[in-house]
């Protein structure tokens, strides 16, 4: 080290302040844990894992060497918050200072990951995530939107795109911040501007909402609710194009279709023009060769019909319909004289059988059987009738010999009870009682004064 005193000043050299300072700082911080989010990591193959160690107040960056790598027994992730144990190096071509890291151990994941997580878990159960709530990319947009930032090559890229693909296409570009303080709101103010001009001037078919790669941090616009919210609410249809193919932001869960890159979503919004020419060509080519195929066909018809109405005249059908008739006329009158003859023939056979049968003399024949029948079914009638009545005056003799109605014609008498019950005992009374005496031509009325009972 040179010492050159000026004006009781000591004057160092950068190189010589730079050897000074790494002297001081590595023998100071040789041992050392430091916790931390992982942000902005690399990997290299061949030379190990770079990335920042970061709170919410500073950076700090971080090696971890290939040998050292191959020892670590789990995924080193972005967003992922870490315990890293190493030394502090201090490179002194840039005079940069970083954490030289012999081994990790996981944390959990960062404050950004977890706000990532639970916003996500929020959209989904209101239902923004759901397929329903997508809308239709249609196949062949006239005007499209851009949001993104002018500054950075993503806008040149999707333009060069779309115009090579298609160049009839409008596009309409809405500058917005992607990263930084307030870039959300400014995102979610370009989508809902393109809204607006998509209702009173001129239609917007899709918006493509993006930007290029980068850290959580980065990207951290596009997770953030008012642009969720601003995606969900378009009303024009809206394709995400944020990051890498591996990045995945809220933005593209809400979108109505996600790209790969921005690039990418230039190539999905538009077809190609040429592609489409040829296409419309081929289907010409077809469809004329189709129409030519149907005319020759017509026109084979036609030549064939009139063959054939010249190898069969109108005069010959005629005649041959004549003949036909001629020969059913001649079949009808066979069939008639025929039917007529069959008809007399069995006229003059039942004519035969009437007169073997006369009438007169079947119902004379007739007439006679009746009047024997009615005779003899008066007799047996007589008959019957003569016994039934002799049987019943013996039964009626018989009968009444033992009514008691026949008694009472000998002085007897029935004696009730004012009830109509029969009295067959003095006991069945008692004095004062009323009763009535049935006699052969008449009832008495009378009252109980005593009884003289029989021993």
């Amino acid at each position: 080290m040179n010492e050159n005193m000026i004006s009781g000043n000591l004057v160092l050299t950068v190189s010589e302040l730079s050897r000074l300072l790494k002297k001081t700082i590595e023998g100071s911080f040789y041992s050392i844990r430091v916790r931390g989010e992982i942000s902005g990591l690399k990997t290299n193959y061949s030379s190990g894992i770079y990335f920042d160690l970061k709170d919410e107040y500073a950076k700090l960056k971080c090696i971890i060497f290939r040998n050292d790598a191959k020892k670590i027994q789990f995924d080193i992730k972005e967003g992922l918050s870490i315990t890293a144990y190493g030394r502090i190096g201090l490179y002194e071509p840039r005079g940069e200072y970083s954490l030289i890291v012999s081994s990790v151990e996981p944390a959990g994941y960062g404050e950004l990951y977890l706000l990532f997580e639970q916003l996500k878990e929020k959209l989904k159960n209101e239902g923004l995530f759901d397929d329903v709530s997508k809308k239709d990319i249609p196949f062949l947009p006239k005007n499209i939107g851009i949001v993104t930032s002018r500054s950075g090559a993503v806008l040149h890229d999707m333009v060069k795109i779309i115009k090579s693909r298609f160049e009839n296409v409008s596009i309409i570009f809405v500058n917005a911040r992607v990263q930084g303080k307030n870039s959300s709101a400014e995102l979610a103010a370009a989508i809902e501007l393109l809204n607006i001009y998509s209702r009173t001037r001129k239609k917007i078919d899709v918006i493509i909402v993006g930007r290029g790669g980068g850290s959580i941090e980065d990207l951290w616009a596009f997770n953030e609710e008012i642009t969720a919210r601003a995606i969900f609410n378009s009303t024009v249809p809206v394709i995400s194009a944020i990051g890498h193919e591996t990045d995945f932001t809220i933005a593209d869960f809400v979108a109505d279709m996600r790209a790969s890159t921005p690039s990418n979503a230039a190539e999905m919004a538009v077809p190609v023009k040429f592609d489409l020419v040829r296409q419309v060509r081929a289907f010409r080519s077809r469809i004329e060769q189709g129409v030519f195929n149907v005319v020759l066909g017509k026109k084979d018809y036609m030549l064939n019909l009139i063959k054939n109405m010249e190898m069969v005249s109108p005069k010959r059908i005629i005649q041959d319909k004549m003949f036909r008739i001629h020969d059913i006329t001649d079949k009808l009158q066979t069939n008639i004289d025929s039917r007529i003859h069959l008809s007399k023939t069995n006229v003059v056979h039942l004519g035969k059988r009437l007169l073997l049968k006369n009438p007169s003399s079947i119902f004379n024949e007739n007439k006679a059987h009746i009047q024997d029948l009615s005779k003899r079914l008066k007799k047996g009638i007589d008959i019957t009738i003569s016994r039934h009545i002799d049987r019943l005056k013996t039964e009626s003799k018989a009968l009444n010999s033992l009514s008691p109605f026949d008694v009472l014609k000998r002085g007897y008498g029935i004696i009730f009870t004012d009830k109509n019950d029969v009295i067959s005992s003095v006991l069945g009374v008692e004095e004062d009682d009323n009763i009535r005496i049935k006699l052969y031509d008449g009832t008495l009325r009378a009252t109980v004064k005593g009884d003289e009972a029989e021993a």
